[in-house]
């Protein structure tokens, strides 16, 4: 191998390197929004299993400002907390920041979006109670 093969070679393996840190730095960002958006679908279930358990209301309720979910159960004691992190927070909530679950496991039909820049994921609850990702 002479310099000029060595040197073309270390080149092209720099510019793939290149390439591919660019990419993953993509990677992580959209795995964090996702693990976010499951992070409060899981309190989202969690709410109509006390719901169900209890056979009362149960909501799930917003703060964008603090970018967190609290789960109230029926005497309106908080039940749980959890918290986004630093660079996620809502997009889009429903109108009363709020999502309740029923005796039966029903629940408000509602949309929840989370996100960072351009990476958003919505967190649907259908009328059954039905909590599902997107």
């Amino acid at each position: 191998m002479t310099l000029l093969e060595t040197l073309a070679g270390l080149g092209l393996a720099t510019i793939l390197a290149g390439a591919s840190v660019v990419q993953l730095a993509e990677l992580v960002a959209s795995a964090r929004v996702t693990g976010a958006a499951r992070t409060v679908a899981t309190a989202l279930r969690l709410a109509r299993g006390i719901a169900l358990a209890g056979g009362g209301t149960t909501e799930v309720r917003f703060d964008p400002v603090a970018r967190s979910c609290q789960t109230r159960d029926t005497a309106g004691a908080v039940v749980e907390t959890r918290f986004l992190p630093s660079p996620i927070g809502f997009t889009a909530l429903p109108a009363r920041q709020r999502v309740q679950f029923y005796g039966l496991g029903t629940g408000d039909n509602a949309t929840v979006a989370i996100g960072a820049g351009a990476r958003v994921r919505r967190i649907v609850v259908n009328q059954r109670g039905r909590v599902r990702v997107q």
